[in-house]
């Protein structure tokens, strides 16, 4: 364990951080890459590890009803539901030091279990209640989705009950790609305002085209797995130290430099809310 003391706008901010450990395991269900079953279990893993250092009451209900989820048929909404249970842990999870996969066969079925060690600190602020949907078209009723087809657009749906500041980042081959503010914006953070409904990724008037970045998603082989990261706080983001990569007309940051960045916000920023979606590619 160890205690850190961080100067934030002249006030002096306590942290206390521990290193804690957690397993879980996911049945590889039929369609699925070892990638795939590989995340479900290390969020899981996550899930459990804070549950057991920080228990509460609400948190051990969580885990017990998404442990249910993913050994059962609706396996496919864990990755929803597990922000919806983040949102109700008293401990928050700051960084991975450790992780190791294994795999068994039992009576048929194959089993992929993760262990996981890292670094988590009690929560000073419970995370907000935000809104936050991937979508296949921009109905929120129809189309909701963490799987897609190649050639499918990619729209996000985001609502805050305060306002703030957002930013969306997307993982893929090592690097960090920023999707969130825009390419063309000169700007840190996406301010949005309180109990408003945004579609991201979908101009709605002719005037907005040249700001807004269309996303259409691919695949290069059977299936390929991507992280969005949604970054929001109540209070001004810094912006990562990227760089504009002319090749793909995104600015881009180094996986391990922008996972230092993203500690240091939220070392900075207790009220920070982040949350993590996994989303799935096949092809046609």
């Amino acid at each position: 364990m160890r205690l850190l003391w961080i100067t934030v706008g002249g006030a002096l901010l306590f942290a206390q951080e521990k290193s804690i450990s957690g397993q879980a395991e996911v049945e590889l269900l039929p369609g699925w890459s070892v990638e795939r079953a590989q995340r479900q279990a290390l969020q899981l893993a996550i899930l459990n590890a804070i549950e057991s250092a920080f228990p509460t009451h609400v948190a051990r209900t969580s885990k017990y009803i998404l442990d249910n989820r993913v050994r059962g048929q609706t396996a496919q909404t864990h990755s929803y539901f597990y922000l919806t249970a983040d949102q109700y842990l008293s401990g928050e999870w700051l960084q991975t030091t450790e992780v190791r996969y294994s795999t068994e066969v039992r009576k048929g079925q194959i089993w992929i279990t993760c262990k996981v060690k890292g670094k988590a600190r009690p929560r000073t602020q419970p995370a907000l209640p935000l809104e936050l949907k991937t979508l296949r078209c921009r109905d929120t009723a129809r189309c909701t989705s963490l799987d897609f087809i190649a050639g499918d657009p990619l729209y996000l749906y985001f609502r805050s009950p305060v306002p703030g500041y957002l930013q969306v980042f997307w993982e893929d081959s090592g690097f960090v790609f920023r999707l969130l503010p825009y390419q063309n914006r000169r700007q840190n953070a996406e301010y949005i305002r309180a109990d408003s409904s945004y579609m991201f990724f979908a101009p709605d008037k002719r005037s907005e085209a040249f700001w807004t970045d269309e996303l259409i998603l691919t695949a290069e082989k059977p299936e390929v797995l991507h992280r969005l990261y949604v970054v929001f706080s109540p209070h001004p983001l810094s912006a990562p130290p990227e760089q504009y990569d002319a090749s793909t007309g995104f600015h881009r940051i180094s996986i391990d430099a922008f996972q230092e960045w993203l500690l240091s916000e939220r070392l900075r920023m207790p009220e920070l809310n982040l949350r993590l979606l996994d989303l799935s590619v096949r092809q046609k």
